[in-house]
C-alpha cells in the first residue's frame, strides 16, 4: 500500500489504534480515535521538538541546551519549560507541535519500501500531543513532497551532490537563504547541510532548489548514493567479520568492524552492542573508561589544518561545536544524534589526535 492509501484505509475504516511504521532503523507510531489521526512519534534524533524548534528560528541551539538542563532538572515538559522562559508562546507552541506532528507523517510519503502494523484499540496512556489533524490534507501534502522529491532527485542525484554559489551581491535573501548559501560555499554537501539546519534531507532540499531555480548556486559534484541492498549486505558482511574477531579476542580488529558497521547504520542495535561491548574489553581488560561528561574537548589542530581533514557528516557536526567552552554533556545535548552515537563519534575524534580534553 502507499502511504497515502494506508491513511485514507485507518480513515475510512474509522480504525481506533496505533500505527507502527518501521524503515530500516526509523520507527514511527501514528494514533487514531475512530478514524482521526491526532498525534505521532518518531525515534529520529532530527524528528525531535528541540531539533524541530532550532530549525524553525524559534531557538538556538545554546537555548535548547539551557532548556535540557531544565528539564532533566524539574522532569517538565520541554515546550513548558520554552514558555515559562519566555522563548515561545503557549500559541506558537501548538502551531509548532502541530507542524511537526505532520512533518514526522509527511516523512513515510518519501520511503520507497517500509513494513506496518496497525494494533487495533492499542494507545498509550499518555499521549505526548493530541491534536486533531486534517487528514486529506495531510494526505494531498504527502503526495505534493512525493513529486516534489522526485524533482529534487533529478537535479540533486545524491545525499552527496555538491554546490557552487553564483554571485549573491544585491539579492534579496532571508537569514535561512544566507545560512544555506554558506554552508555551501564551504564545500558542504547536502547530508552535511541538512544536519547543520537540524533538518530531515527533504526539508532542505527543498530549500537547495529554491536557490538552484533562482539561479544562486549550481550543482558542483554529485556522486551516487549508495543502493540500500548494498548497504544491507555490506552492514552483514561487517558484522560478521567482527563477531569472527571478537570470539577470536581480536578485539582492536572486532571494533574496526563495527565502527564501519555504525557508519552504515548508526541506528544498529546489534552493531552497537557489539561495539560497546568491545569497546568494554579494550579499555583497561575488561572495564571501560566512560569519556568523561564534564569535561571540555578542544581542537588539537588548527582550522587550516582541519580543513585538510576528511570527515563524514556527522563527525563535522560534532567537531563544529567544539568551542573550547562547551563540555561534552552539553554538546550531546544540542546533537541530533543519540547520546551513544556523539560518544562514539568523540571517542573517533580523540583516537585521530583532532581533539582532547581539558
Amino acid at each position: 500500500m502507499h502511504s497515502g492509501d494506508l491513511l485514507q484505509w485507518c480513515a475510512t475504516n474509522l480504525k481506533t489504534g496505533t500505527l507502527r511504521l518501521k524503515n530500516g532503523p526509523i520507527e514511527k507510531q501514528l494514533f487514531f480515535n475512530s478514524g482521526r489521526l491526532f498525534s505521532s512519534t518518531s525515534n529520529s534524533p532530527r524528528e525531535t521538538l528541540g531539533q524541530f524548534l532550532i530549525r524553525s528560528g524559534k531557538i538556538s541551539e545554546e537555548d535548547l541546551f539551557r532548556a535540557l538542563i531544565e528539564q532533566d532538572r524539574k522532569r517538565e515538559p520541554l515546550g513548558q519549560i520554552l514558555i515559562r522562559e519566555g522563548l515561545i508562546s503557549d500559541e506558537e507552541l501548538k502551531d509548532l507541535l502541530r507542524l511537526k506532528t505532520e512533518e514526522t507523517i509527511y516523512d513515510c510519503f518519501l520511503w520507497a519500501e517500509g513494513e506496518f502494523v496497525f494494533e487495533d484499540d492499542d494507545l498509550p496512556e499518555k499521549i505526548p500531543i493530541s491534536l486533531p489533524l486534517d487528514l486529506t490534507g495531510v494526505i494531498l501534502e504527502g503526495a505534493r513532497r512525493t513529486d516534489e522529491w522526485q524533482r529534487i532527485r533529478e537535479v540533486f542525484p545524491s545525499r552527496y551532490t555538491t554546490f557552487e554559489v553564483g554571485d549573491t551581491e544585491d539579492v534579496e535573501l532571508t537569514a535561512e537563504d544566507r545560512r544555506i548559501l554558506e554552508l555551501a560555499k564551504k564545500g558542504k554537501n547536502l547530508a552535511e547541510i541538512a544536519l547543520e539546519m537540524h533538518a530531515v534531507d527533504f526539508y532542505a532540499a527543498a530549500r537547495l532548489l529554491e536557490l538552484y531555480n533562482r539561479g544562486l548556486l549550481t550543482v558542483g559534484e554529485a556522486p551516487e548514493d549508495i543502493p540500500f541492498e548494498q548497504q544491507i549486505e555490506e552492514l552483514r558482511e561487517r558484522l560478521k567479520q567482527g563477531v569472527v574477531w571478537f570470539n577470536a579476542g581480536q578485539y582492536p580488529e572486532a571494533m574496526s568492524a563495527f565502527e564501519a558497521a555504525l557508519e552504515i547504520d548508526p541506528h544498529n542495535k546489534y552493531a552497537r552492542l557489539f561495539f560497546l561491548k568491545t569497546q568494554r574489553l579494550i579499555d583497561d581488560g575488561k572495564r571501560t573508561t566512560k569519556i568523561p561528561l564534564g569535561r571540555i574537548p578542544v581542537l588539537k589542530l588548527s582550522l587550516e589544518e582541519l580543513a585538510n581533514v576528511t570527515l563524514d557528516p556527522q563527525e563535522g557536526f560534532v567537531l563544529s561545536r567544539v568551542n573550547g567552552e562547551w563540555d561534552i554533556r552539553s554538546i550531546i545535548k544540542i546533537c541530533p544524534m543519540s547520546e551513544t552515537d556523539v560518544l562514539s563519534i568523540f571517542k573517533r575524534l580523540m583516537d585521530d589526535g583532532l581533539i582532547e580534553l581539558k
